[in-house]
């Protein structure tokens, strides 16, 4: 059987173990997050209440997202685009 899913080991430029948290400025406060989602939020983010400024991921990648083209306070994903035509 072929493995299906998340095949890609995600590279981690911090320490996974320690407190991970972002910061939603609607809510202004802190929210404790997972390694996943920490490596691809673009707003602030701290680890064990340090500011932290590493590469923000694409969701579930290790591709390197340019900040300037996503929402900001926001989880960065993938823009997948169909390439079938309506109809087919």
């Amino acid at each position: 059987m072929e493995k299906t899913g998340n095949l890609v080991k995600l590279e981690y430029d911090f320490d996974t173990a320690r407190n991970l948290e972002v910061y939603m400025s609607n809510l202004k406060n802190w929210y404790r997050v997972t390694s996943r989602e920490f490596r691809s939020f673009n707003g602030k983010r701290r680890i064990s209440n340090q500011e932290y400024n590493g590469p923000v991921y694409l969701f579930g990648t290790n591709k390197i997202a340019d900040t300037n083209e996503y929402e900001q306070g926001k989880i960065v994903e993938h823009k997948w685009k169909s390439i079938r035509r309506p109809g087919e």
